[in-house]
């Protein structure tokens, strides 16, 4: 790396879903693991919050197990500002598709809930102007890694390997750099308005 990052610059954990032996979903012809895809994604999504002057702190760096457990510990100990975390979808109905990205609605942690909901929002909106592709929204979910964190925490599913059109794009570079892109302006954005705010 040719710069340093002011020591305060903000801390923002990514997280790419699965690795291991947990591969993830899966498809045939062309074959995809999820595992590598969101590695994959998730250094490009490292490269970009760098340059926009972000430290990024990531779960795994290689193809490694990392239980939710150690995710969760890995931001805390970060002391980090907010954690994505990325993976890619599958459905038994091979025409689902699109990007969609999920939250925690806490209702003891109103304001961590609002945030993540907020931070959502922003990275949805980016990623779906950078790839096109279809949005299926922002939704509630009860995952371990964005319900058990202290900041702000969202968990996006960039598409689907179980579609065949859309696992077509999802194994490019060209289209995991759109994601990637998509995320670092979406957290950029919510960073940037959070700062104002206060």
């Amino acid at each position: 790396m040719g710069f340093e990052l002011p020591t305060d610059a903000p801390v923002i954990v990514v997280d790419a879903g699965h690795g291991g032996t947990d591969l993830g979903a899966r498809g045939k012809t062309p074959y995809c693991e999820e595992k590598k895809l969101c590695l994959q994604t998730a250094r490009l999504v490292k490269q970009y919050l760098n340059q926009l002057g972000y430290r990024v702190i990531m779960t795994r760096n290689a193809d490694a197990a990392v239980s939710l457990q150690q995710r969760v510990a890995i931001a805390d100990q970060a002391n980090a500002d907010l954690f994505v975390s990325l993976h890619f979808n599958s459905s038994r109905n091979p025409t689902a598709h699109g990007i969609e990205i999920f939250f925690c609605d806490s209702k003891e942690e109103k304001s961590r809930a609002n945030s993540s909901r907020k931070l959502a929002d922003s990275i949805l909106s980016r990623v779906l102007r950078r790839t096109l592709a279809t949005s299926r929204g922002v939704k509630k979910g009860n995952f371990y890694v964005i319900r058990e964190t202290s900041i702000p925490a969202v968990l996006l599913e960039g598409g689907f390997i179980s579609n065949p059109t859309e696992r077509s794009f999802l194994k490019t570079r060209e289209y995991q750099e759109k994601i990637a892109r998509g995320v670092a302006d979406g957290v950029d954005v919510f960073m940037k308005k959070r700062r104002n705010s206060k």
